[in-house]
C-alpha cells in the first residue's frame, strides 16, 4: 500500500538549492503501491481529491498522492513543467498551464504533430512545441539527456520513476534521487497505460483510469474546477455514445494496426489500461481474436493474414500524426491485389486512428473520431483525413461535443 506518511517537500527546487547552498533531503523515492482491487477503478467516475492539501493563508504548500511516488508536497503551483508524453502535455495545456511546459520527450515532431492535430481544431488554443527542449536525444530513444534536466530546471517532471529504472532507460535509484533533490520531483504513472507490471519496481503497483490519472495532474496544477469542467464534457460524450450504440450483434469487427511495407502489426485494444480509452466504449470485436497469430502486437500479418482476419474496419494506430506518410500508405494498402478480399479495404474503411497516450482534448476528439469511423449511421460519417495536419472539419450538427465549451474551459471562461 502507498505509505501516506512518506511526504516529500520538493519545492525548494534546484533554484533554491543553488540560492541557499543547502542539501535537500528526500526519503526513498518510490513509495509502496496499492491493492490489485484498484486496477480498473476510475475509468469514468473518478475525480481529483483534495489529497492532503495543507494550504492556508500563510502557507501555500499542498500535497498530492499518487502511486508509485507516494505523497509529494509542493510549496507552490509548478511554474516549469516537463510533461514528456502527450498525455501529460495535453493535460497541462488543457488545464491552462501550457506556458509552463519547457520540454517534451522522444520524437519531437511526432509528439508535436500528435497534439497539434487536435488543438489546432480549437479556435484560440495552440501548442507551441517547436522551441521546446527535447530530453530524449534524437536517434537515441532509450536515453535521456541528464544535463538537460538541470538546464530546464523544472518544478515537476511528469515521468514515472519506475519507467526510468526499467530497461527502457536503465537509471539507478541514485540517478532518480539526484534529479528529484536538485531540480524537482517525479510525478507519473506510466504502467497504467496497459496495467502491466513494472519490471523495475518491487511489490504491487496501483493503476489509474485515464481521467483519474488526469485528475491527479490537475491536483498538482491546482486546477480542480477546470478538470471537472472538462470531465463533464467527456461524461456527456460518453453518455451520447452509450445511448446510440447498436446492439452487440450489429457491431463491426475491428483491427487496429501499425503498418509498413505490406506488414501489419496488430494491437489488442481489448486489454486493460487507459491506452484504449478512446476505443473500449464502442464494444467492437478484435478481428484477430480467431486468427492463428492472435490479437496481440507480438506477431505480424501479411495480406493473407488480413484476409483470414476479415476485419470490417481497420484503424492505423497513431495515423493522425503521420500526414502524407499515412495518405501514401493508405493508397498502397487499398491498391494491393488482395485488398478486395479484406472487407475493410474493399469498402475503403481503413482510417487513421489516434494515440493512446492521450490528454483530455485528445480523448474527446478521438472518441468522436472512433465513433464516426465505426458507426457512421449512428454518429455521422467520418469526414476523411483532410490535409493530415489537423482534425477535419465536422458539420456543427454532427459534432459529438461542444468545441466552444472546451475552448472556454482551457482559456479560463468556465464559470
Amino acid at each position: 500500500m502507498t505509505d501516506t506518511n512518506d511526504t516529500r517537500h520538493y519545492a525548494p527546487t534546484r533554484r533554491d538549492y543553488v540560492k541557499y547552498g543547502g542539501a535537500l533531503a528526500t526519503g526513498g523515492l518510490l513509495a509502496g503501491c496499492a491493492d490489485d482491487d484498484a486496477t480498473t477503478a476510475g475509468e469514468t467516475t473518478a475525480e481529483p481529491t483534495d489529497g492532503t492539501d495543507t494550504t492556508t493563508a500563510a502557507d501555500s504548500s499542498y500535497s498530492v498522492t499518487m502511486a508509485p511516488v507516494g505523497e509529494v508536497e509542493f510549496d507552490a503551483v509548478p511554474e516549469r513543467v516537463l510533461p514528456y508524453y502527450p498525455i501529460s502535455a495535453g493535460a497541462t495545456i488543457a488545464l491552462g498551464h501550457g506556458d509552463a511546459i519547457t520540454g517534451i520527450g522522444y520524437d519531437k515532431q511526432l509528439f508535436g504533430n500528435t497534439v497539434d492535430y487536435y488543438y489546432d481544431a480549437l479556435d484560440g488554443v495552440s501548442f507551441e512545441w517547436e522551441e521546446l527542449g527535447r530530453v530524449t536525444p534524437s536517434g537515441e530513444p532509450g536515453t535521456l539527456d541528464t544535463e538537460l534536466f538541470y538546464e530546464l530546471d523544472n518544478d515537476v517532471h511528469f515521468l514515472d520513476p519506475c519507467l526510468l529504472r526499467s530497461s527502457s532507460f536503465g537509471w539507478s535509484e541514485a540517478d532518480i534521487e539526484a534529479i528529484a533533490t536538485d531540480v524537482g520531483p517525479w510525478f507519473g504513472n506510466y504502467y497504467s497505460r496497459t496495467n502491466a507490471s513494472p519490471p523495475a519496481c518491487e511489490g504491487d503497483y496501483e493503476y489509474y483510469g485515464l481521467w483519474e490519472y488526469i485528475g491527479k495532474l490537475a491536483e498538482v496544477l491546482r486546477e480542480r474546477e477546470r478538470y471537472e469542467a472538462l470531465k463533464s464534457v467527456r461524461d456527456d460524450l460518453a453518455a451520447t455514445i452509450e445511448d446510440r450504440l447498436p446492439p452487440a450483434e450489429e457491431r463491426p469487427s475491428l483491427a487496429i494496426v501499425a503498418y509498413s511495407g505490406g506488414t501489419f502489426w496488430p494491437y489488442d485494444f481489448t486489454q486493460d489500461g487507459y491506452l484504449w480509452n478512446h476505443v473500449r466504449p464502442f464494444g467492437a470485436t478484435n478481428a484477430f481474436t480467431t486468427t492463428e497469430g492472435g490479437p496481440g502486437s507480438d506477431g505480424a500479418y501479411d495480406y493473407e493474414g488480413m484476409v483470414e482476419a476479415e476485419p470490417d474496419v481497420v484503424l492505423r494506430y497513431w495515423g493522425t500524426a503521420l500526414g502524407d506518410t499515412f495518405i501514401e500508405g493508405r493508397e498502397a494498402v487499398l491498391n494491393d491485389p488482395l485488398a478486395e478480399e479484406v472487407p475493410a479495404f474493399r469498402d475503403g474503411r481503413y482510417y487513421p486512428s489516434g494515440h493512446g497516450m492521450q490528454g483530455p482534448v485528445m480523448n474527446l476528439f478521438q472518441l468522436e473520431m472512433t465513433a464516426k469511423q465505426l458507426y457512421p449511421d449512428q454518429f455521422g460519417a467520418w469526414p476523411g483525413y483532410g490535409d493530415g495536419k489537423r482534425y477535419p472539419s465536422v458539420p456543427e450538427d454532427e459534432r459529438l461535443f461542444d468545441r466552444e465549451r472546451v475552448t472556454n474551459v482551457i482559456t479560463g471562461d468556465f464559470e
